[in-house]
């Protein structure tokens, strides 16, 4: 019973440190979206009553053993925790809050004021008064929640994967989405459809591309693509047509936008099913512009193969058979080796040295069109101050006579 007892009151006095941390916690979330003195307007018993009912942080949930291994588990959660104490929700006041404790904490505050306390207690309209701005119901809220789920959503295009799947999350289960959430995100393995495509007289494996269905969490919606949506417009017989990829494509695309290969499936589902393809069409091929948000990086190389259209790679901006990389080529006299030894095949260059910075080639390279990585690089500044001086990309063309 002596035992018994000293654990009761070992927990009761975990549980008091736990409450104590969350109503200061409390406190000075209050303060930072209405200022202070309103935390002190909830009464005791409302204070219990959100501990208690308090959210959980994010919790990972896969839906079945095939989605990914156990390291990769524990590598996805560490990612996630990184990104959601990483990223901010900025209020009104001025002030931040995390993603992980606007999920939480925030959640489990304004869900309370919004719909559960009604008339409680007297000092209830001024607080519903000044939270209202925050409620779940307000653009400023949607704004936030779309913010925060499209940051997350990124991050499943980190365990694309060509041969077993793309990976989906699905948010349903969350507080920002619904009132008693249980902050769970189920995470699905849409399976791939692959097949060996005869290219160039070798056998190559290609995948199918596709969007997360709409109907069906764990399936994906295959594209279709017409003739004019790749700038075709001469061409009698409008039938639509699978999109394949080769792999090489996607791993072509990751090393030279050093952004991860996932991206491809989702840009070009949105391009083809919401956005406006801007093609240009060659004699055996097509290319298609790529964008990273508004920055312009480069274009896909798309050709007909029997019965589909196939991805066969990515050229970045500056490659030759871009237009840019063309006119680049003419400016400059850049040869192929020139730009690998010069890492100006790709954005290493861009985000290592500041071209930006300097007038001279930022000129040259805004008259080749390849003015949308320097504002991407900009944009991505990874080095900060620590950009290196671009003096010998300078003395490096001029040799070439630029």
């Amino acid at each position: 019973m002596a035992k018994t007892g000293k654990k009761k009151a070992a927990f009761a006095q975990k549980e008091l440190t736990r409450r104590r941390v969350f109503n200061h916690r409390l406190r000075s979330i209050c303060e930072k979206m209405v200022g202070k003195g309103y935390f002190e307007l909830l009464p005791e018993s409302s204070r219990r009553l959100l501990y208690v009912h308090r959210y959980p942080d994010i919790k990972i949930v896969l839906n079945g053993k095939r989605v990914m291994t156990e390291e990769e588990l524990a590598g996805y959660k560490q990612m996630l925790a990184s990104l959601l104490s990483e990223h901010y929700i900025d209020l009104p006041s001025g002030e931040q809050i995390t993603y992980a404790r606007f999920m939480t904490d925030v959640m489990v505050l304004l869900h309370y004021i919004q719909f559960r306390i009604a008339n409680r207690f007297k000092r209830f309209s001024k607080l519903r008064e000044a939270f209202s701005p925050y409620f779940t119901d307000t653009e400023w809220f949607e704004k936030q929640k779309t913010n925060i789920l499209i940051v997350m959503g990124m991050n499943d295009l980190q365990l694309y994967d060509f041969y077993r799947g793309t990976v989906r999350l699905r948010f349903d289960r969350m507080a920002i989405e619904q009132l008693g959430g249980t902050n769970e995100i189920r995470v699905y393995r849409l399976k791939h459809s692959t097949q060996l495509q005869d290219i160039d007289g070798k056998k190559r494996v290609v995948v199918r591309m596709g969007v997360p269905s709409a109907k069906k969490v764990d399936e994906l919606d295959w594209l279709m693509i017409k003739p004019s949506q790749l700038g075709i417009l001469d061409m009698e017989d409008e039938i639509a047509l699978p999109l394949y990829s080769q792999q090489h494509a996607l791993e072509r695309f990751e090393e030279r936008t050093l952004f991860t290969k996932g991206y491809i499936q989702a840009y070009l589902g949105h391009l083809f099913t919401k956005g406006n393809p801007k093609a240009i069409v060659r004699k055996s091929h097509i290319l298609l512009e790529c964008n990273l948000g508004i920055h312009k990086v480069g274009y896909f190389v798309i050709s007909l193969h029997e019965d589909k259209w196939l991805v066969r790679t990515f050229l970045f901006l500056t490659n030759e058979g871009t237009p840019e990389g063309n006119r680049l080529k003419k400016l400059t006299q850049l040869e192929v080796l020139d730009k690998k030894y010069l890492m100006l095949d790709r954005m290493d260059a861009f985000l290592i040295y500041d071209i930006s910075g300097n007038e001279r080639l930022r000129a040259l390279f805004v008259k080749a069109g390849c003015g949308s990585l320097l504002d991407y690089a900009d944009e991505l500044n990874r080095n900060g101050d620590n950009l290196k001086s671009p003096e010998f990309i300078y003395h490096y063309l001029s040799k070439l006579g630029t």
